[in-house]
């Protein structure tokens, strides 16, 4: 047998498990994660479930504007790849021009990341699930825990609730409240 062996991930048309995070640090922040859960609720099977939005520091890059945050609990049809393609899709759609330049995060209408996918580990060249920085990264981890606190992701046993607990990143991150 090659050494070399083909992955095949089927997916559920009765709705895989998909944790996003959503992002935006421009213009009016609230209208546009609202504009990016009706866009992800065109592929899902059922209607999408979103946690508290959370206001943060810029992580990456100081200079940036504040981000608000929220993480959706997505079930669809669509396979991982499938998935990338679409979010990446509506990013552009929604005036999204780059993540990063010279390897410094600029600011963004829209940053939709895949954290996680079923229980599935996947590690490619375009696509990384779990993602790689989400144990990090505490604008994630918050509203991650409003949705599924005893969630574990594949390579642990500790929940996403102890993640937070766990998490170095001491930036600002509070609900948001509306002005």
């Amino acid at each position: 047998m090659n050494r070399f062996t083909l992955m095949v991930m089927r997916s559920d048309k009765r709705g895989n498990n998909v944790y996003l995070s959503l992002g935006s640090n421009v213009g009016d922040r609230l209208l546009y994660l609202d504009e990016a859960g009706k866009q992800l609720q065109l592929i899902a099977t059922e209607p999408i479930e979103f946690s508290e939005v959370y206001e943060s520091q810029p992580w990456g890059n100081e200079l940036l504007n504040h981000f608000l945050n929220c993480v959706v609990h997505v079930k669809t049809g669509l396979a991982p790849i499938q998935l990338l393609k679409k979010v990446q899709e509506i990013e552009i759609g929604m005036g999204r021009l780059e993540k990063s330049r010279g390897g410094q995060y600029q600011n963004r209408v829209i940053d939709i990341d895949i954290l996680t996918y079923n229980n599935a580990t996947i590690d490619s060249l375009c696509l990384t699930i779990p993602h790689p920085l989400l144990t990090n990264r505490k604008f994630v981890l918050l509203p991650f825990v409003d949705l599924a606190p005893e969630f574990c992701l594949p390579y642990s046993l500790k929940s996403i609730k102890n993640d937070l607990q766990e998490c170095q990143d001491e930036l600002e991150c509070a609900l948001f409240v509306q002005k």
